[in-house]
Order: structure tokens, then C-alpha cells, then sequence
């Protein structure tokens, strides 16, 4: 199957790329970027430097639109760390940018296979804004399309009501929504919200289950390990290595934001769902978000009972299953440093 991943690479973002390369049955066609964890610039060479590691260097990288539709540009450098990928060092692959506009690798992906190409964005949903305006028929192009984002009986994680991707480009959400009113189910996007992404909560055990699996010996990552001058990952194995020095920065901002030792794997999720791995239920219903608002700025509603009289716009993810994706992550990874063959 082919992908097009929108993405806003910081830590999670890594591990859904990480996921793509290590399904043999993906053909990752182009990577294009928005800014959120850090800038779409940022997320850019971030996205490079993971393909490098993975063994993926050939694949297009376009920066995306640099901010949000109309609102200042945001970032998280506490959550993701300065460069966006935790403790990670990633070479400078800068002269690897790809040269054309992402609007026009969008386009020329999305006609050259209609019909096969699944977009999964994981960042904010700007350059789906826009390209929805530009490329009217993008529904009937893709294969599907898979959202990350959002939140709506569940705290926010930005604000007490919303999640930091909608909170970032609330304009871009809102009018990416209401672009599918009307269309047939099988064209709504699948929405991941935080109620299901922040059930792929990875901890240290599983990290060091799948690197023993991986060939390389424990990360031994805890709350009280020291944090100055604490090593690099060496396990021999570059991106076993990226991924543990990225883990540990994410690990360490959940512990010190009071959710446990812990890392929410939010777009890894999505990517599994993008890629037919996670098994989930959704429900077609209503979804519209907060953009007028700045108390409520990015709060996403959905209407079930069918109170505003609309048709759906988005199919919700209600049910996953964490132990699944988290088995599937590490035969991906497995796949990657060549341990095992992994089978579609």
C-alpha cells in the first residue's frame, strides 16, 4: 500500500515513521511537514535524519506551510526537546530537502495513483486545509485519509478542553471537517483522538523488551536516573539508538508533568491504523472544532445524538488495542535492524 504522512516530527511523530519503514508492504511515496512540535523547517530535517536511520534515505521530504492558517506560529520545545527528537543526535541533511513545493508532491503522489494513496497527518491539519482548497477532488483521490488529533470527553492536553494539534491551527481543523459533510462514509477521514492515542502508553520495560528483541542490550531507563551528562543510547544500531535517546526525553516530560515514567505514542497509533495493523471500531459522526473562542480555542465536539441535524464528517476511533500495537511496533523495529522478516 502507499502512504503520503504529513507530519510535524517530533518524538511520536519518529516512531510512526519508524512504523512506515518497517512494514514491508508500505511504499512511503513523500513526507511533507506543518509546523506544531517544532517548525515545519525543524520537522523537515527531523523527518530526514529518521528516514536515514531507518534505511529509507531516498524518500522525498517537503517542507510544508510554515504556520498556521491565521493564528501565530506555536511550538513545544519542552515536549519534544530543542530540535524536536528528545536527546537524539540526527545529522544535518539539510542539502536533502526535497526542491518542490509539498503542494505539488501532494498533488502529482495523489493523481499518479488515484485510489491507492492513503494520507495520514499527524500534525496539524494546515496543509490539509489548504490542500483541500487547491485540490478539490483530493477525497475522491485518496484511498483514505487518517487524522491525528483531538480530544473530546478526555482532558486536553494543551488547554483544560484541547489537544495541542487542534489548539495550533483551529482554523485548518474546523475546515478541514466541514470539507466532508456530505460525502459518502468510505471518504471521511478516521480520526484518532487522545482518547485512544493516549492509551499507547509505552514504558521502559517495553522499550527494553523490544530492544533484547532488536539484539541490543537494555536501556535501563528510569525516573532516577540521572539526567546531566547522561550517555548516548550505543546499542550499535543507529536507529535503536534514536529511538532510546528520543524515548528518554519523552519519558522524562511525562514524569515531570505528573502522567508517570511514561510515553504517549499518540501518531504511532495513527500510522497502525493507517497502515490496516491496528484493529479498531470507529462511529460516523459529527465533529467540528472551537475557532472563534479563546477560551476554548481548538476544543473539538462531536454530536452522536445527532442534535445539529448534520451529516458526518469524520469516522472516531472508540475502541484500539494498546498490547496489539505495541507487538506491532516491535516487529517493525525488528524488521528495520534485520532481525526478523516481517510478513504483511
Amino acid at each position: 500500500m502507499k502512504i503520503l504522512a504529513d507530519v510535524d516530527t517530533g518524538i511520536d511523530d519518529a516512531c510512526a515513521l519508524l512504523q512506515l519503514c518497517g512494514c514491508p508492504d508500505v511504499e512511503l511515496v513523500g513526507v511533507t511537514t506543518s509546523s506544531g512540535n517544532t517548525t515545519a523547517q525543524q520537522a523537515a530535517l527531523n523527518t530526514l535524519a529518521v528516514l536515514h536511520v531507518a534505511g529509507f534515505p531516498g524518500v522525498e521530504v517537503a517542507v510544508g506551510t510554515p504556520r498556521p492558517l491565521r493564528r501565530p506560529l506555536a511550538t513545544t520545545p519542552e515536549t519534544h526537546g530543542p530540535g524536536g527528537i528528545g536527546y537524539a543526535a540526527l545529522a544535518d541533511l539539510t542539502s536533502r530537502l526535497g526542491r518542490r513545493p509539498w503542494l505539488q508532491l501532494w498533488r502529482e503522489a495523489l493523481t499518479s495513483h488515484p485510489g491507492e494513496v492513503t494520507l495520514l497527518v499527524t500534525g496539524p491539519l494546515t496543509n490539509l486545509a489548504v490542500a483541500l482548497e487547491e485540490i478539490p477532488d483530493l477525497p475522491d483521490l485518496v484511498s483514505g485519509i487518517v487524522i491525528m488529533g483531538g480530544c473530546f470527553w478526555h482532558l486536553g492536553n494543551t488547554t483544560p478542553t484541547a489537544e495541542w494539534n487542534t489548539w495550533c491551527d483551529p482554523d485548518a481543523a474546523k475546515r478541514v471537517f466541514a470539507h466532508f459533510e456530505g460525502l459518502e462514509e468510505s471518504q471521511l477521514p478516521v480520526l484518532c483522538a487522545t482518547e485512544m492515542t493516549e492509551r499507547i502508553e509505552y514504558t521502559p520495560v517495553l522499550l527494553d523488551t523490544l530492544l533484547a528483541r532488536c539484539g541490543a542490550a537494555p536501556a535501563g531507563l528510569h525516573p532516577d536516573r540521572p539526567r546531566v551528562d547522561a550517555p548516548q543510547a550505543a546499542t550499535g544500531k543507529p536507529v535503536l539508538d534514536l529511538l532510546s535517546d528520543a524515548l528518554r526525553f519523552y519519558f522524562e516530560f511525562h514524569h515531570d508533568h505528573d502522567q508517570g515514567y511514561v510515553a504517549h505514542l499518540h501518531d504511532l497509533f495513527a500510522a497502525q491504523v493507517a497502515t490496516g495493523r491496528a484493529r479498531v471500531q470507529t462511529v460516523a459522526t459529527v465533529v467540528d472544532v472551537e475557532a472563534a473562542s479563546d477560551l476554548l480555542r481548538g476544543t473539538m465536539v462531536r454530536d452522536d445524538r445527532g442534535i445539529w441535524g448534520r451529516r458526518p464528517t469524520a469516522r472516531v476511533v472508540v475502541d484500539n488495542h494498546p498490547a496489539e500495537v505495541f507487538e506491532e511496533f516491535a516487529r517493525a523495529l525488528a524488521t528495520l535492524t534485520g532481525v526478523e522478516a516481517h510478513l504483511p
